[in-house]
């Protein structure tokens, strides 16, 4: 068998680089990483990512867990789900729910939701098991009802479209309502559809 090694290089804040291998063994599928040469675990994990913001995901079995660059774990293998870090958080799941991860390695959302997406405009889109849709803060309160029947169309923090029922309507980040859900469709790029008439909404 081919061994395999993947190589990564850490810039730090003083302009010299560091090395960051994962390394499976020759006479079976574990994985092991070195950093700057040196082993840094045993050859134990099923599969590694790559590092993203310092941190990657491994695996020993079938469950997940995070590591830093210096191979100290982060969180349980407790994660049937898991991804690379984007701007600070992480996609996470358990074989029935999804949830947020945190640089703090702390979970955002209650354990309720089917589908769940990484913020954007500071909101976590929810989905729930009755295929609804809502949205979180990334401090994880409440910020858009679970009551939408598609998933909120985040123009920017202000504008918002949603559906509810089969109407669509115009409302901000705090839930205020703009525009009355009483449109056939809004488009982003504000133009409403009601009664057979394309109306100028916003610009």
């Amino acid at each position: 068998m081919r061994k395999c090694t993947i190589v990564f290089i850490l810039y730090g804040f003083f302009g010299y680089s560091q090395s960051w291998e994962v390394k499976s063994h020759p006479n079976n599928r574990k994985m092991a990483i070195f950093k700057n040469g040196q082993q840094i675990s045993s050859y134990r994990f099923s599969e590694v990512s790559e590092l993203s913001e310092g941190v990657c995901y491994v695996a020993e079995g079938d469950l997940y867990g995070y590591l830093n660059s210096d191979g100290k774990l982060l969180t349980p293998y407790q994660f049937a789900i898991a991804s690379n870090f984007k701007k600070g958080f992480a996609l996470v799941g358990d074989s029935l729910y999804q949830n947020i991860l945190t640089r703090q390695m702390k979970l955002i959302l209650p354990q309720a939701y089917v589908r769940v997406r990484l913020p954007k405009f500071g909101l976590i889109l929810v989905r729930s098991k009755e295929g609804l849709w809502g949205a979180y803060d990334v401090k994880g309160n409440l910020k858009l009802p679970v009551i939408y029947s598609l998933p909120p169309y985040l123009i920017n923090e202000n504008r918002i479209i949603i559906k509810l029922a089969n109407e669509y309507g115009l409302i901000d980040s705090e839930n205020n309502i703009i525009f009355n859900p009483s449109y056939q469709y809004i488009s982003p790029k504000g133009y409403g559809y009601k009664s057979g008439i394309y109306l100028r909404l916003f610009q």
